[in-house]
């Protein structure tokens, strides 16, 4: 906990007070073991915070306070659940303009074996500065519910989720949810103390956070759950343990998480991921996976899932045994990297996945990929369309290399192998003296397709016109086992293909 939080912790065990139960006007009721006495509306607790259920030495107790008909609290600091004794402490805020404000840090679970449960409900607003879901303390359980349309949470400074033990958020039906920093997890301690958990459902329903945004801080797992809902962070790190998995998972028409720089996911010491399901988004600025073991990935598990990421994404990966791949495609979903995708070793700790990309079944396309040599990249099922590839490129299974779409063509600074249920498809636009398809080393044909079909708008070819698909630098073994031209031709033309596998090239002869 940062200092501000800590002098404001501090100002609530020197300010308590006690005080029996009694409802002030119906806009501001409390009952139970509330702190201070004397509630009205607005309730202005000056320099006193508001201590709910736990506030004396003596027998668990239980406190709330509820926040109707457009009543107003504000408190310099709050205690659910403590600070002195176990508790169960609620405050619950409901309807439009029904407001709280807490200037200083709202604990939750602010004791051993305390609970502490906070809900803000259809259109209400609270506003706090730090938020501590569960306190440094065993078995203290913090909850938060934003439910409904208009209900807003705002925590200006750091959101800690599962301080000690276990924590959870929910947002659904609407709500919205402003912070800066958030921490899920934040002790040092490495075993299971505690489901920590977080859920965005819902159309419309938001998370909007303007700060570091760690999943699995403190060596703690944590789950993130987005479905039809929206988070929008700036700097994200997914990470957990050596026990347990850190997850954030994507679903549902409309769920989107939008990472505007750096996502980080995995580490040496943790295992994190990402899991897009079906019609999950992801769109990302820059992004680095760590992957030693297998610790870290991102997995698109369904139909419609996506992930586009603007600049480069960096993956380093320990291989060899079989846990994830950093990178998995499956499912039909969809990968697209607008700057480089660079693949490289992570040197130490044990082996991971046999690969560190895994093109499943759906499609990749980057403008650059990069391999290290001894670098796992399979390319099983699916579609794979790149500007470069560097580094041997093996189509050996159903997988089809695109050409000629979202790059204008395509080389590869190594060798490409092709193999009998693969295929490569070329769209061409006109005439090509240059290859669509460059080679550096060699290619070797083991069967499989080549497809040629037409770009949108592209006119008939006339007499004389040459396509080359083809280049290498290397040798050329094997041929085509089929080969499908599907380009338009001026009446009495049809395509000569006899130099295909000598020159790359195919020529619009008379018929």
């Amino acid at each position: 906990m940062n200092q501000q939080a800590r002098c404001v912790v501090s100002a609530l065990f020197a300010a308590v007070s006690v005080s029996a139960a009694g409802p002030a006007r119906a806009d501001v009721t409390v009952s139970g073991d509330v702190s201070p006495a004397g509630a009205t509306d607005p309730w202005n607790l000056g320099a006193s915070p508001l201590l709910v259920a736990g506030t004396i030495p003596g027998p668990p107790r239980s406190g709330s306070v509820l926040v109707t008909n457009r009543g107003t609290v504000i408190s310099a600091g709050a205690v659910l659940g403590g600070p002195y004794e176990e508790g169960s402490g609620t405050v619950e805020v409901t309807g439009y303009r029904s407001t709280w404000i807490n200037d200083g840090t709202l604990e939750l679970g602010g004791h051993e074996s305390s609970t502490g449960t906070l809900i803000v409900r259809r259109g209400a607003q609270v506003i706090t500065d730090d938020l501590v879901v569960s306190g440094p303390y065993p078995h203290a359980y913090g909850s938060v519910l934003v439910e409904g349309y208009d209900a807003t949470l705002t925590s200006r400074t750091i959101a800690y989720i599962g301080h000690m033990w276990g924590g959870k958020v929910e947002l659904r039906q609407g709500a919205s949810f402003f912070s800066h920093d958030v921490w899920f997890g934040y002790t040092g301690y490495r075993t299971p103390l505690g489901p920590i958990q977080a859920s965005i459902t819902g159309s419309g329903t938001r998370w909007v956070s303007t700060g570091e945004f760690i999943v699995g801080a403190g060596g703690r797992a944590a789950q993130l759950s987005i479905y039809r809902g929206e988070l929008s962070t700036v700097h994200a790190v997914v990470v957990g343990n050596n026990y347990e998995n850190s997850v954030v998972s994507v679903s549902g028409w409309g769920g989107t998480w939008t990472n505007e720089e750096l996502l980080e996911v995995g580490g040496n010491a943790g295992f994190g991921g990402v899991v897009l399901g079906a019609h999950g988004t992801l769109v990302t600025g820059e992004t680095v996976l760590r992957s030693q073991g297998g610790s870290g990935y991102i997995l698109l598990e369904d139909v419609y899932s996506s992930w586009s990421n603007r600049g480069d994404v960096t993956i380093l990966a320990s291989l060899y045994t079989s846990i994830y791949p950093a990178l998995q495609i499956d499912g039909g979903g969809a990968v697209t990297i607008e700057g480089t995708l660079r693949v490289g070793s992570l040197p130490g700790g044990p082996g991971g996945p046999q690969w560190a990309v895994l093109l499943s079944n759906g499609s990749l396309t980057a403008g650059v990929i990069e391999l290290q040599s001894n670098t796992g990249f399979s390319f099983y099922q699916g579609r794979l369309d790149t500007s470069s590839f560097v580094g041997d490129l093996s189509n050996t299974a159903f997988g089809t290399l695109v050409v000629g779409e979202a790059h204008a063509s395509t080389t590869i600074a190594g060798s490409y192998t092709q193999l009998g249920f693969a295929s490569t498809r070329f769209t061409v636009a006109g005439p090509s003296a240059a290859p669509l398809l460059y080679v550096d080393g060699d290619v070797v044909l083991g069967g499989g397709a080549l497809e040629v079909r037409a770009a949108d708008g592209a006119l008939p070819f006339q007499a004389g016109d040459t396509v080359t698909l083809l280049g290498w630098g290397g040798a050329l073994v094997g041929a085509f086992e089929s080969v499908d031209i599907d380009l338009p031709l001026a009446p009495g033309l049809v395509w000569d293909t006899s130099a295909l596998h000598l020159t790359g090239q195919i020529v619009a002869v008379p018929g």
